[in-house]
């Protein structure tokens, strides 16, 4: 299924999490231009690994997309890229705030001329407040909205949650927006900001509950409590044990041969005590020998895959989750699943590619595509 068939998104973003923004949508359809830099384009282009001369992530994150070199600091640039917005639905910039108004780009211009179209904005801090211009990345800003302070020990994560978080809370803020278009006949503006996006209550929620009625239980699920935490085995493996209801910590300690822990589930005094004990038993078994233990004993226990394990995991295999194709490009399908639909695994596109194809198709003349590629505003 394609509910987005027929939707036309400019894209002008760069690396996370615009990429991936857009790549949910096209997944679902849409048809992507990328709109790129004719000097550098989007950098991940370049970022090692590279298959072929082009950046693994950025082959996977850019799959069906079509490709427009266009210098936005030219005023012919600029006067091509409103040719362009007559005819999309929506667009999707990643620049700091107050860039796409010196580009010609931002919101207040191109809805003059399109006053259906649908804007998203994806930001580090939001268009407004006092850090809208300071710079940022990921750990940035999980550690300036609380998400790294109720760690029980802050860290750097591996997970770009943020960034990652943002390109869904755009695809939905620009969902909505397209549905309410078709309601009104009106566009909208969606303000993104990334450090927003990774405070949804499912995140966030249930440590700033516990902040802000008790704050003895925010590390109750940040390592703080025996039963739920990392924990290595014999071989050094790590494995999660999550037995947060009571009768999953029961089955966990009847099967360990523990009985005499299940009375300190939430034993408060007793946690510091009860870890010790239960590493000291996880580290008396190799990871193997606990997932024939545990894993059926319904008791929310899972060994740490590696990324590169992953593609040998059977729940993974099943979903269709995740592959390498013919050509050596490793992909992974969006988790929004529509009935029967079916992963797009069109090669990403060459830098420039399709800036002839996507200005024909928008209007211009031979002429026209001419005299801007003559002037190096278009690639």
């Amino acid at each position: 299924m394609n509910p987005l068939a027929n939707t036309r998104i400019l894209d002008l973003t760069r690396l996370l999490p615009g990429t991936v923004c857009t790549m949910l949508l096209g997944d679902l359809g849409a048809e992507i231009i990328k709109v790129e830099d004719p000097v550098a384009g989007d950098y991940a282009r370049l970022m090692p690994p590279l298959i072929d001369g082009m950046g693994a992530f950025f082959r996977s994150s850019n799959r069906g997309k079509k490709s427009i070199a266009l210098d936005l600091k030219k005023p012919a640039g600029q006067a091509a890229l409103h040719r362009l917005v007559e005819n999309a639905d929506a667009l999707i910039e990643g620049f700091r705030p107050g860039v796409t108004a010196r580009l010609g780009a931002d919101y207040e211009t191109l809805r003059a001329i399109n006053p259906r179209l649908v804007y998203c904005s994806l930001s580090g801090w939001g268009q407004t407040g006092p850090l809208a211009q300071v710079s940022g990345h990921d750990l940035n800003y999980i550690a300036r909205n609380g998400l790294l302070g109720g760690e029980l020990h802050p860290q750097t994560l591996g997970a770009k949650v943020a960034d990652v978080g943002g390109a869904y809370v755009g695809a939905m803020g620009g969902l909505a927006a397209l549905l309410q278009r078709e309601r009104s006949g009106q566009g909208d503006y969606v303000d993104v900001a990334l450090s927003e996006a990774a405070m949804p209550f499912a995140m966030l929620g249930w440590v700033h509950a516990c902040a802000q009625s008790s704050g003895d239980e925010v590390l109750n699920l940040a390592g703080a409590n025996a039963c739920y935490r990392v924990y290595h085995c014999a071989d050094g493996e790590p494995a999660a044990l999550s037995a947060v209801e009571l009768k999953f910590w029961a089955n966990f300690c009847h099967a360990a041969g523990k009985p005499d822990w299940i009375a300190l589930h939430t034993a408060t005094d007793r946690q510091p005590e009860l870890i010790e004990e239960v590493s000291t038993l996880f580290r008396s078994k190799t990871a193997a020998d606990w997932a024939d233990l545990l894993e059926d004993a319904d008791c929310c226990f899972s060994r740490v895959i590696a990324p590169e394990s992953l593609l040998d995991d059977p729940q993974m295999k099943a979903r269709g989750m995740l592959g390498i194709t013919a050509e050596g490009i490793p992909w992974m399908r969006s988790p929004v699943r529509l009935g029967g639909d079916a992963i797009d695994l069109r090669s990403a596109p060459k830098y420039g590619e399709h800036s002839r194809e996507v200005l024909l198709g928008n209007g211009f003349s031979e002429a026209d595509i001419v005299a801007l590629f003559e002037t190096g505003v278009i690639r």
